[in-house]
């Protein structure tokens, strides 16, 4: 420990003498009514007190060290997903098992390491309570568990992370390249049956989501045999009650893989779900996968999309591999090859024929204007929705009559370009078209730059400006990229740059997959061709397809004849389930003066609804609409726990790999890898102002004084 001053400590000695003086002034007087002995102990009382009070005025510090030791922490991950449970094991896993977790767990000293616990399935889950184990996820994503299991405790002593699953993982990325490099070891405790167990399983249904009315849409069926030898099957297919079709097919070890191709025509527009289901057998480890439910969204007419380039070009390439995955458009592709001279013309195409049109680096010469004025004819008379990727090679002087119709456009024209990374705007979470997690604007803003236009570009007054350049890594929040305009009906995208097929590519370096990118873009076209809703009363659901594992969410919405929300409206919802019962459920109102409600466990099948808004005895609007619910059997698709995956998460961080059974020896092999303590010192500042013993020191000297005197009369 060690004194220091907040001010000087010469102030000590004017303090004496200051008490010194007030004491001899107060007992100058008293020499002849105290004894000698008592007059000197009452003026020492007195001095020592006033000292003291002095002293503490200076406000001293009390300077100590603190040692802290930070024991090494061990987090338990247990699988909780319904696969855990499909198993040979199934009983002993319920019964004898969680007493076997908490022995496993309690087994490390509380004074050597610190023991957290976790559950996960697609999502990571706090508290882990060996008793109360449920295993009713509907899915396994191990490596997001552990990526945030990494980030929660990265700044503390993170020792070791045990995983406990069966391996089958069902979503996210492979846990060995997520644990690369990592600097904890992991053990990993496999749970499940490694030998192939009897079951018949529909392992996919291939379809498209989106149909046309009275179009042919083909379903495929694919049915795996699993340990019988012989497996006579009757693959049916149906809508509801009525069975559309029934179809034979035999497997056997031989042929475990098998076949069945359906062909059916909607005659009806609408959300429609289906059910395929494969005969069971005596002696399969589940019946849940032989029925698998798929819901087909019928349509009248595809959308068709008229792509204008100045050029082939890879970011056309990109739109057209994004355009694949969806049935619904029909792409018409007008690439230039020269001055005005087209691969495919477009002069004599019918415009009034596309629901869209896509401008990129067009258009590229003077030429092309009557091209732009059938384009322009087109928007502003039908409000067709169109697309501006603008690049190094469009010709902006051509493309003026459309400014109009551009959420933004240049002030002074300058046909150089630069590169530009997109800097996305946290705005852009408001929009309807956002529909992405956390991680995407951190992953667009990061990714590759585009070459822009240095043009002097100014956004329109009714555009919103979502992503802006940055230039060299300095945000440049003047240059507007990316934007969206909905102006009297006539709505808009304009994007500044090319070569953004490297924001694709580098989604996938990310993810693994193009989706991100794909969504964005589909996203976009959405709202774009989507006419706006004016309707004051609207219920819908949040998707149109849910799982049976996850909550049916309606959302409502009410305005006034200025279309400003309305709060404090009654919105019932009547639900009719698939076997005709209907069921009532009232909206809650957020604070936002929207609505909504969720609803939980509703059994597999199509649903429709019929909605009520009231305010006091005053019907504020009605709506209807449908939603489809299917069962979510991801988990019952394989059942063959994955040992190979679990040794390879335990050998690539040093860990160990043990059965669950064997659980028991896993206290030991963590304590084997002598896991550090940290330690550090934590600065203690205590100013003895705090100290009430110091004060309560001086007040009783004072009373002493004060007793003294009062038994001598001084008083």
């Amino acid at each position: 420990m060690k004194l220091t001053f907040t001010y000087s400590p010469f102030w000590i000695i004017p303090i004496v003498i200051v008490a010194a003086i007030l004491t001899f002034l107060m007992y100058r007087n008293t020499r002849n009514q105290l004894p000698l002995i008592v007059s000197g102990i009452v003026q020492l009382l007195r001095f020592s007190a006033l000292t003291l009070l002095g002293i503490l005025l200076l406000d001293l510090l009390l300077n100590s060290m603190t040692k802290l030791r930070f024991p090494p922490i061990v987090v338990f991950l247990q699988d909780e997903s319904e696969s855990m449970l499909l198993q040979k094991d199934s009983s002993y896993i319920r019964k004898s098992y969680p007493e076997q977790l908490k022995k496993a767990m309690s087994a490390l000293p509380e004074d050597e390491f610190v023991i957290e616990g976790y559950r996960f399935d697609t999502q990571l889950r706090p508290r882990l309570n060996a008793d109360s184990l449920s295993y009713k996820g509907g899915g396994t994503n191990m490596s997001e568990a552990i990526k945030e299991v990494q980030s929660i405790y990265q700044n503390q002593n993170l020792g070791a992370i045990v995983v406990i699953s069966d391996g089958i993982l069902t979503g996210g990325a492979n846990p060995v390249y997520t644990l690369e490099n990592s600097p904890q070891p992991v053990f990993s405790v496999l749970m499940g049956d490694t030998t192939l167990q009897k079951d018949i399983k529909i392992r996919e249904v291939l379809f498209n989501e989106l149909a046309y009315l009275n179009t042919d849409i083909p379903i495929k069926v694919k049915v795996a045999n699993d340990g019988f030898e012989a497996a006579p099957l009757k693959i049916t297919l149906q809508q509801g009650d009525k069975v559309l079709d029934t179809k034979a097919l035999t497997l056997s070890k031989t042929t475990p893989l098998g076949e069945i191709d359906f062909i059916i025509r909607p005659t009806q527009v609408g959300l429609t779900q289906f059910t395929v289901s494969v005969s069971q057998l005596e002696g399969e480890i589940t019946y849940r996968n032989n029925v698998r439910t798929f819901s087909i969204n019928v349509l009248e007419n595809r959308v068709k999309v008229a792509v204008f380039g100045g050029s082939p070009h890879p970011d056309l390439g990109a739109l057209n591999e994004a355009m694949r995955h969806e049935e619904g458009y029909v792409t018409s592709d007008f690439l230039l090859k020269g001055k005005a001279d087209y691969y495919t013309s477009p002069l004599s195409a019918n415009f009034k024929d596309f629901d869209l049109f896509i401008l990129h680096n067009f258009p590229n010469t003077p030429a092309d204007a009557p091209v732009v004025q059938k384009i322009l004819a087109e928007v502003r008379d039908r409000k067709v929705p169109i697309i501006y990727f603008i690049g190094a090679f469009t010709d902006l002087n051509t493309l003026r009559p459309m400014f109009e119709y551009m959420a933004i456009t240049p002030e002074n024209i300058n046909p150089k370009s630069e590169e530009a990374v997109l800097d996305f705007s946290d705005k852009y979470k408001s929009h309807s078209t956002y529909t992405f997690e956390e991680n995407w604007l951190r992953i667009m803003s990061n990714a590759p730059p585009v070459y822009r236009n240095k043009s002097e570009w100014k956004a329109k007054a009714t555009a919103e400006v979502f992503a802006t350049a940055k230039i060299k890594n300095i945000p440049m929040k003047q240059y507007p990229i990316f934007a969206l305009q909905n102006q009297l009906g006539r709505k808009n995208m304009t994007f500044i740059g090319e070569n953004f097929w490297r924001m694709r590519m580098n989604t996938f370096m990310e993810t693994e997959s193009f989706e991100l990118f794909d969504d964005w873009y589909f996203n976009t076209i959405k709202w774009l061709m989507v006419t706006d809703d004016k309707r004051k009363f609207r219920v819908f659901p949040s998707r149109s397809v849910f799982t049976g594992n996850e909550p049916v969410i309606l959302k409502g919405e009410a305005y006034d004849d200025s279309y400003n929300p309305v709060s404090g409206v009654e919105i019932k919802v009547s639900v009719k389930f698939p076997n005709g019962k209907i069921n009532d459920y009232f909206l809650k109102e957020t604070g936002n003066n929207q609505y909504y409600t969720e609803i939980y466990n509703l059994p597999q099948g199509a649903y429709s609804y019929n909605a009520d808004g009231r305010k006091g005895s005053v019907q504020i609007g009605t709506d209807k609409g449908a939603f489809s619910v299917g069962r979510a059997d991801i988990e019952h698709v394989n059942l063959r726990a994955d040992a190979g995956l679990m040794q390879q998460i335990a050998i690539r961080t040093n860990g160990k790999s043990i059965h669950y059974k064997e659980i028991d020896k896993l206290p030991e092999l963590i304590k084997q890898q002598q896991l550090k303590t940290l330690t550090d010192f934590k600065k203690n500042k205590k100013s003895i102002m705090d100290w009430w013993e110091i004060l309560a020191v001086a007040l009783g000297l004072l009373c002493l004084e004060w007793i003294v005197r009062k038994w001598y009369s001084l008083l």
